[in-house]
């Protein structure tokens, strides 16, 4: 097949290590994922991880189809976007601190699919992540099969990585007997997840 129509090797390697960096990196969304595993368990917080996935995945499609222009023409959107996204990690912060580590946590307490779906496409920095991705890697000879390429780039390699981070989680929750102990890192895990959050939206130019 012609390399007219994929993309080129060396070109993915390096899709594959910025994906690796923009999406295995701390972050809100691995924080949350790790504290909700440590609190219940990795299979219990899989819904939330799935809607995480899944609130990236429509994002980066309007953002292939020209979202991002729209809202760069409307800069007090995400202006708005911001204050829409703290707050949201600051009640996901309070449902995990709320959350105490116990044998059997009631499932009606645990963040599931709608609570994680809402943490990308609130977050300016996910738009600007993939607007760099975009931008880096999507050419526009093959612009639907490099869009679909990162598309699915994100979504395996990116839920492997957001998978590792759940799966810590659970390892530290069932390898720690000390309650306290596991009561202490759940809450700075969800102080660390708004002290990111603060800090990627400050990097994000107005």
């Amino acid at each position: 097949m012609s390399s007219d129509l994929i993309m080129p090797l060396a070109q993915f390697g390096l899709l594959a290590l910025f994906v690796s960096a923009m999406v295995g990196s701390p972050g809100p969304a691995n924080m949350s994922l790790m504290a909700n595993s440590m609190s219940f368990g990795a299979r219990p917080a899989l819904p939330f991880m799935l809607g995480t996935m899944s609130g990236f995945q429509v994002i980066y499609w309007l953002n292939v189809a020209g979202l991002f222009a729209l809202l760069k023409a409307a800069p007090e959107v995400f202006d708005v976007l911001r204050v829409l996204c703290l707050g949201y990690i600051l009640y996901l912060a309070w449902v995990i601190v709320r959350s105490p580590v116990q044998a059997g946590s009631k499932s009606g307490h645990i963040p599931g699919y709608g609570r994680g779906f809402w943490v990308h496409p609130l977050n300016p920095k996910a738009y600007a992540m993939q607007i760099a991705g975009i931008s880096q890697f999507v050419s526009a000879e093959r612009y639907f099969a490099d869009a679909l390429i990162l598309s699915l780039t994100f979504l395996l390699l990116g839920g492997f990585l957001n998978g590792l981070w759940l799966l810590a989680g659970s390892w530290i929750r069932s390898n720690t007997g000390n309650i306290g102990l596991l009561n202490g890192l759940r809450i700075a895990l969800a102080g660390l997840m708004v002290g990111a959050t603060i800090l990627s939206l400050q990097m994000i130019p107005a």
